[in-house]
């Protein structure tokens, strides 16, 4: 039987899905530092919160948190288009059942962090494909990416009077 034509280029769940649910580590890491990333957004965001706010930051979208980051000059263009590639990679992994995260993908959000001012101690995470394979791998890169992107981005929170902080 053909799949109706709103299935078409997308997979529909079995079995194995959700056996496998907890089994894909770089889908669940990617997914934790993206929270955690939209967590330092929300702590920016309120820093520079005025009485004539009518808004509660944990009720924007992601890129609309993005955007009043930035507009408040909370964080540049530059950041801005890394943190918005992060969210469009991590909605294309959590709308598409079955989707892989590639080194390939990684590596160039790596290089995106790293446009965006995310500080790598080793630049070869983002500028050496074959280096960056070898030391890193996907999961190393995901953890890197998130670790120095939230870092840094606590580091602007400090520079605009906060601080960062876990519960």
């Amino acid at each position: 039987m053909n799949a109706p034509k709103n299935w078409k280029g997308k997979k529909r769940p079995d079995l194995d899905d959700i056996t496998g649910l907890f089994a894909n580590v770089e889908l669940g890491a990617y997914i934790t530092g993206h929270l955690i990333i939209e967590s330092v957004l929300v702590q920016l965001i309120e820093l520079k919160l005025t009485k004539d706010d009518k808004f509660n930051p944990f009720d924007l979208s992601f890129p609309n948190k993005v955007e009043v980051a930035k507009n408040r000059n909370l964080i540049d263009e530059s950041m801005a288009s890394f943190l918005l590639e992060m969210n469009r990679i991590r909605n294309r992994l959590a709308h598409r059942l079955g989707e892989k995260i590639t080194f390939d993908m990684m590596f160039n959000l790596a290089r995106c962090a790293a446009d965006g001012g995310v500080d790598f101690s080793d630049d070869s995470i983002y500028s050496n494909k074959e280096l960056s394979r070898e030391c890193y791998g996907t999961k190393a890169i995901i953890q890197e990416i998130f670790q120095n992107a939230a870092q840094d981005l606590s580091f602007i929170m400090e520079n605009h009077g906060g601080k960062f902080q876990f519960a």
